[in-house]
């Protein structure tokens, strides 16, 4: 089983070097929060980003920064390990679930990131670019889900309101423009710093939220499909 997922990693990751899944998990796999734990690095491991093994939008599993009556010191990242890029040929695509129990408290401070820094990974060097989708509390509509793309428009509105249910973020990174969705509808197109590439993920916020969220993975995103379809039949063809 180890084995299996491991593969499937390798292949997201060698294939969205320029182009495809930026980051894709549906945290079903892991045990428990140890688990987890091995895969991400917490920000604040006194007060952890948590594994929810009672909800989620695939399989069951989702994480949850536990917002409200809570510290809000609960993030962590994962580095991809290379340097992905996407163009007006081959867009990068990074999405994700996301769930709120409130959808009417203007007070709603989390989101996913995918972040650029000048050496490899997060932390090192300067930040050179960030996209984040999820929700913000100040410079934006908060009825609506928000965006933030750090060398463009920086915090921008999507057309969607806010509902107590499960939706669709996502964002589809081309050479010098980012597309926003929500549940697959164009939303928002503005300008990104061009020749910028991403080297990791960073899941929640850190900031103080009246709102609990939860985080899960879109269950078998296109791109990924085709790439694990790919390595299977080239396995099948080498046995």
């Amino acid at each position: 089983m180890r084995r299996l997922l491991a593969l499937g990693f390798v292949l997201v990751f060698a294939s969205t070097a320029s182009a495809g899944v930026a980051w894709f998990d549906d945290f079903d796999s892991y045990a428990d929060q140890a688990a987890f734990d091995a895969a991400y690095t917490q920000l604040y491991p006194a007060v952890p980003l948590l594994l929810d093994q009672s909800m989620g939008y695939s399989d069951g599993q989702s994480v949850n920064p536990l917002g409200p009556n809570s510290n809000y010191e609960r993030r962590a990242y994962q580095n991809f390990g290379m340097e992905m890029a996407g163009t007006d040929e081959d867009p990068l695509v990074f999405e994700f679930m996301m769930h709120m129990n409130d959808a009417t408290d203007w007070w709603t401070r989390e989101y996913i990131e995918i972040r650029g820094y000048a050496g490899e990974g997060y932390g090192d060097g300067d930040l050179e670019e960030l996209i984040a989708l999820g929700c913000n509390s100040s410079g934006v509509d908060t009825n609506l889900y928000n965006a933030r793309i750090l060398t463009g428009d920086n915090w921008v509105n999507t057309l969607t309101p806010k509902v107590v249910d499960w939706v669709k973020l996502t964002a589809k990174i081309m050479t010098d423009t980012v597309e926003v969705y929500v549940n697959d509808n164009l939303d928002y197109s503005g300008p990104r710093a061009p020749g910028i590439t991403f080297d990791c993920v960073v899941l929640g916020s850190g900031l103080s939220s009246r709102v609990d969220v939860h985080f899960d993975g879109v269950p078998e995103p296109a791109a990924l499909s085709l790439l694990l379809l790919g390595g299977l039949l080239a396995a099948r063809r080498r046995t």
